[in-house]
């Protein structure tokens, strides 16, 4: 549904007495003898592979002497990073929701991709993992609560701000049309919300 989506791979390097650089040059000097006919390229602190039109950003890791994983802050220096942390605050948060949170995301970020990407999209995971869901009971109910809790801000841009009042519009309209038994003409409207 997203172009712009990719996998990311954490390339855990078991020695830590170098530059983000030079394991990045390691890494791209692996993919292009590895897949030297597909499009590869360094993208601020990963290397990029595209392999049918699917991207991979492979990026290097290293442990400090603490034992924590430190990745590349694309400034040219480390930062420490714990990717197992937030993933089981979403896998709690979507076994406390009936498996609903996740698939919400998913709506989200097309939402997201369909808006022009006002958002990152790790960002926006866990902002959907901090919000509360009271008396929603199905898909639909999850995804349209997390529009209404979007609010615009002045720190945001214009058109970021534009689209989130486009889609608050949306989702209102959508609520009174069930209100009133309107049902396709709700599902009509949900529809706008992704530029079908």
């Amino acid at each position: 549904m997203d172009e712009q989506s990719d996998i990311d791979y954490m390339v855990v390097f078991s020695e830590n007495n170098a530059t983000p650089q030079t394991y990045l040059n390691r890494l791209k000097t692996f993919v292009e003898k590895r897949y030297g006919s597909s499009e590869i390229y360094q993208s601020a602190p990963t290397i990029v592979l595209e392999l049918n039109h699917i991207k991979f950003d492979l990026v290097p890791a290293t442990t400090t002497w603490l034992d924590e994983l430190q990745i590349p802050n694309g400034a040219g220096g480390w930062m420490i990073t714990n990717p197992n942390v937030f993933n089981a605050t979403l896998e709690a948060k979507n076994k406390e929701h009936k498996s609903l949170i996740k698939p919400t995301i998913r709506l989200f970020k097309y939402w997201n991709a369909t808006a022009g990407f006002p958002f990152q999209s790790f960002e926006m995971e866990k902002w959907v993992c901090g919000l509360s869901f009271w008396f929603q009971a199905n898909q639909k109910d999850y995804f349209l609560s997390v529009i209404e809790y979007l609010n615009t801000s002045t720190s945001y841009s214009q058109w970021v701000n534009n689209e989130i009042k486009r889609a608050k519009t949306i989702v209102a309209n959508v609520r009174q049309y069930e209100k009133d038994e309107m049902s396709v003409t709700a599902e009509n409207e949900i529809k706008k919300l992704f530029r079908l």
